[in-house]
């Protein structure tokens, strides 16, 4: 209960214990962070919502050390098909492989991965979590944040420096702050009926660009999938979710009725974003800052990718290694990159949901020239979705190599690595949560003078060494050596004696030479001050 929290002020208060609101307490939990996490739920929800995440979402987890555990029930897909009664097959979007260590496209059951998630705040004692308690109202000076929280009919106020709402699309939060999501909603309505019981599991996802009525097939985990029916002029929720309905749309796929009905529900899909995803001393996430359309599969992701981005920030920030303006880079980073996912996802719900004949048959001609021009692998080989890249933001844009991948504003690949020990790990795991100097064929430690290894090291930043050698290499505390991770570096680094900086959000912060090092130490812990 409120009145017997051992403490009434938190650096962090989160409002929301969905995916995204847990997943900021968990990163900032590793920080050591102080955090009270609310959610006006007593229990996790037990429905399907969001049911895909990619390779960004994967390494966010794996960030928190979770993604093992979460991939046990996350089956793969292997690819996205766009079906047309009229001209077949359009596209076949191949989803199989890794990128950065984790597979491009999965499914996923959200109660579990919200089970797992709050398991995970378990191992932080900094971390406190109330659920049943309601959000009323907040106000915040230039001392800090007082949060006004109602439990069984207490109301208490909470002191904080930051408050994160993660509150969803009606979030109480950007209503109190006068923010409003701004952009358009669809006109037309889905109905989604979700089954489980199927012993056949299901790798792609199907989108029947059908005129008469487009509808999409999604695999999801555990022996369950999920239908989205567009429902045409006239016709009403109440007919929609109506079992008889529903047994006369699903009758294409037989074997689909003798499952179980996990869920109904109509739904009408908006493409938004808040015209502010945070200032001051409160920040949107996740819904509660953009609404996407679910023909991308990025609305949680997006969540995601806002809580790596801001957490460590604001963690730097309390941690006295950076000032608060670094947390004026968070809108200018993630709300471009998340009207470009909505965007991707506005674009193939136009080709889907087409409703004309004489649009779909000029639609497929199209496709059709499309998949015998240059273009081809934009709609095969998923090139069509934005990276993880910001054009403005918390970086030393100047600072680049040529020739290589590794700009400022991108993210940093990962490879496999093998330990002094002999055990191979990911490379994120030399990165941890800190800013790190990646040196390739030259140790930081040996090119730095010491004005820029006391300016790094109150900046909270370690220095990671790869040889260029087939010999052991010395990473701080760690040892990486073996073929395979020189032949990775080599190859995006391009050559030796240069550097990167990496923020713990993989983002790359600078890109440098060795005659560089000092210089651009200095200018970018500029950027904290």
């Amino acid at each position: 209960m409120l009145n017997n929290l051992r403490f009434d002020k938190f650096e962090v208060i989160i409002v929301g214990a969905g995916p995204v609101g847990v997943l900021a307490a968990n990163l900032l939990g590793m920080k050591g962070i102080s955090v009270l996490l609310v959610d006006k739920n007593p229990e996790v929800l037990e429905i399907p919502r969001a049911i895909s995440l990619d390779q960004d979402a994967l390494r966010i987890l794996q960030a928190v050390g979770l993604s093992e555990e979460a991939m046990k029930n996350m089956p793969l897909i292997s690819c996205v098909e766009m079906i047309s009664p009229i001209g077949g097959v359009l596209a076949k979007i191949n989803s199989s492989g890794l990128v950065n260590g984790h597979p491009r496209l999965v499914s996923f059951y959200q109660p579990d991965l919200e089970r797992l998630l709050r398991k995970g705040v378990e191992r932080f004692e900094s971390v406190c979590f109330l659920t049943d308690c309601l959000y009323l109202e907040h106000s915040q000076s230039d001392l800090g944040l007082s949060v006004k929280l109602k439990y069984n009919e207490v109301v208490k106020e909470f002191s904080a420096s930051y408050l994160l709402a993660c509150d969803g699309a009606h979030s109480s939060i950007r209503t109190n702050q006068g923010w409003s999501l701004q952009g358009s909603s669809y006109k037309e309505d889905w109905l989604i009926v979700d089954i489980d019981g199927f012993s056949e599991s299901m790798e792609k996802v199907e989108f029947f660009c059908n005129p008469n009525r487009p509808i999409a097939h999604v695999p999801g985990p555990q022996g369950s999938q999920r239908w989205e029916f567009l429902l045409r002029n006239k016709e009403t929720r109440n007919e929609m979710e109506n079992p008889e309905k529903i047994a006369e749309l699903m009758k294409p796929w037989s074997k689909a009725l003798a499952g179980n009905l996990q869920r109904k529900a109509v739904y009408r899909f908006h493409a938004k974003t808040a015209n502010c995803m945070g200032k001051g001393r409160v920040y949107l996430l996740g819904d509660a800052a953009h609404l996407t359309p679910p023909f991308a599969g990025q609305g949680l992701v997006s969540g995601f990718r806002d809580a790596f981005n801001i957490s460590w920030k604001i963690a730097a920030i309390l941690n006295k290694e950076a000032s608060p303006k670094v947390l004026e880079s968070y809108d200018i980073e993630r709300r471009p990159h998340a009207k470009k996912m909505i965007r991707l996802a506005v674009f193939l719900g136009s080709i889907i949901m087409t409703r004309s004949k004489i649009a779909a048959i000029l639609r497929d001609l199209l496709f059709k020239i499309l998949l015998y021009s240059p273009l081809k692998s934009y709609l095969t080989d998923m090139r069509i979705k934005p990276l993880n890249n910001f054009n403005k933001g918390l970086f030393l844009k100047k600072e680049r190599f040529r020739n290589t991948i590794l700009y400022p504003g991108t993210t940093f690949p990962q490879a496999s690595i093998k330990l002094e020990n002999g055990t191979w790990d990911w490379s994120d795991s030399l990165l941890g949560s800190s800013l790190a100097i990646v040196g390739y064929g030259n140790d930081p430690m040996l090119v730095l003078n010491e004005e820029s290894k006391t300016i790094w090291k109150r900046l909270g930043g370690v220095m990671i060494y790869l040889s260029d050698q087939r010999i052991k290499s010395v990473v701080e505390d760690c040892t990486c050596f073996g073929e395979d991770v020189t032949f990775f570096f080599q190859n995006i680094f391009g050559k030796k004696n240069r550097f990167v900086i990496v923020r713990p959000d993989r983002i790359i912060g600078a890109a440098f030479e060795a005659e560089q090092a000092d210089e651009v130490i200095k200018k970018f812990s500029n950027l904290y001050v």
